[in-house]
């Protein structure tokens, strides 16, 4: 009765662990699954590990920039209602603007540093592993630096603004 368990279970420990994807950040159970010797486990961690502290600062700076886009949105909306009280005028909201924008393309730059530091990371620890770790490697969640929101195009900007079309334009009704 105890073998029929087990064999019940381990496919699916296997399909839970498959859906749920190992991450190659998280280090312990990532040199597991990859099975590294000790000399393999010495030369690839320390270089895991630099990859998850990118990926941490990375996480850091995107909440950050977050954060800062909030603050930026909350100041135009209040300072739209109150245009027609105080007489607002519009180069703080382009002073905003423009120091929001040098913000955000700090942060793509930065992003794409860290992308091409992860890229040679990863590089260097594929040279180390054997050709049946490199599958193994294969199957594992590899970081990704997604770019924010706020900060991808719209993919449905030039069918937003069809003049003359139901779907869109100053003619709808």
């Amino acid at each position: 009765m105890g073998n029929i368990r087990l064999i019940l279970i381990l496919p699916l420990c296997a399909l839970l662990q498959a859906c749920g994807g190992l991450k190659l950040i998280d280090v312990p159970k990532s040199s597991a699954a990859l099975q590294l010797t000790t000399a393999q486990q010495q030369t690839i961690q320390p270089k895991l590990k630099l990859i998850r502290d990118i990926v941490e600062d990375y996480d850091f700076e995107k909440k950050q920039l977050e954060a800062d886009y909030q603050v930026f949105r909350a100041g135009i909306t209040q300072r739209s209602y109150s245009r027609y009280e105080d007489r607002f005028t519009d180069t703080r909201t382009r002073r905003d603007l423009y120091e929001f924008r040098e913000e955000a393309r700090k942060f793509l730059r930065q992003r794409n540093i860290y992308l091409n530091e992860v890229k040679d990371l990863i590089e260097e620890v594929v040279a180390e592993l054997t050709p049946d770790q490199r599958v193994k490697l294969a199957e594992l969640k590899l970081p990704k630096l997604e770019v924010p929101l706020m900060l991808q195009r719209d993919p449905y900007n030039e069918l937003r603004y069809i003049p003359n079309h139901p779907l869109g334009g100053a003619n709808v009704f």
